[in-house]
């Protein structure tokens, strides 16, 4: 049995069938399951001693119909992908450098039943007590100096921190064009996403309107007039 069979099999069960229901008629994950094979193939890389080198981040960009019914299954679904990837990989004899994993991300422009994967060679994050007390090399927000503010670093340190005008939010700006709860940053592991929270003027990530999105290093996040940088790197 290859590998994508397998992969179908274990779909079946997975939360006790239901895939087969939801996703009639649009992305199909097995869909996704092959697309990522031919990016891993696609992006190998020979890297010495007969050792070939594939990606290990996969980010999966789907239109907002896709995306939300993906996202019924986040966990799950993203814990099979990566484990197909795993297997793929294992009998290709292909390896990789940190952690396979797999992310959604909305893209509004997408139409329902189209959907494009992207792909990076990312080392592992390092252990969770590592800078501890300094909190180099932790996610953080740098808010630029603007006027008479000086420039803020807001670490996260919490799954979620939710940026808005609200006395709640846990980024709270005082910009009349964000919203009370107008964005978060999720942390999952080492992957970080922004999530707009049905704001009334959008959020926007290097210039582009998202509904979600997962963050690279030094990835600029706008909430209103408010310019934010993602950074991670020392």
């Amino acid at each position: 049995m290859g590998v994508l069979q397998r992969f179908e099999r274990r779909l079946e069960g997975l939360v006790e069938g239901a895939f087969a229901r939801v996703f009639g008629g649009v992305v199909q994950p097995v869909e996704v399951a092959a697309a990522l094979q031919r990016e891993a193939a696609d992006k190998k890389a020979i890297v010495g001693a007969g050792r070939v080198l594939v990606p290990n981040a996969y980010v999966v960009e789907l239109g907002e119909h896709d995306f939300t019914r993906m996202s019924e299954y986040d966990e799950p679904l993203r814990a099979e992908l990566a484990s197909m990837v795993r297997e793929h990989a294992q009998e290709q004899g292909w390896s990789f450098v940190g952690k396979v994993r797999v992310a959604f991300e909305q893209v509004d422009e997408l139409d329902t039943g189209v959907f494009r994967v992207r792909s990076t060679v990312a080392a592992d994050a390092p252990a969770r007590n590592e800078h501890h007390t300094t909190g180099v090399g932790r996610p953080r927000l740098l808010l630029p100096a603007v006027g008479e503010d000086r420039e803020r670093v807001v670490l996260l340190t919490s799954p979620v921190t939710v940026i808005g005008r609200g006395a709640e939010a846990d980024l709270r700006l005082h910009d009349t064009g964000v919203s009370r709860a107008h964005a978060e940053v999720r942390l999952e592991g080492d992957v970080a996403s922004v999530v707009d929270l049905r704001s009334t003027n959008g959020t926007l990530v290097n210039g582009r309107r998202v509904g979600a999105a997962v963050l690279s290093d030094g990835d600029r996040i706008e909430v209103g007039a408010t310019p934010i940088l993602f950074k991670r790197e020392a």
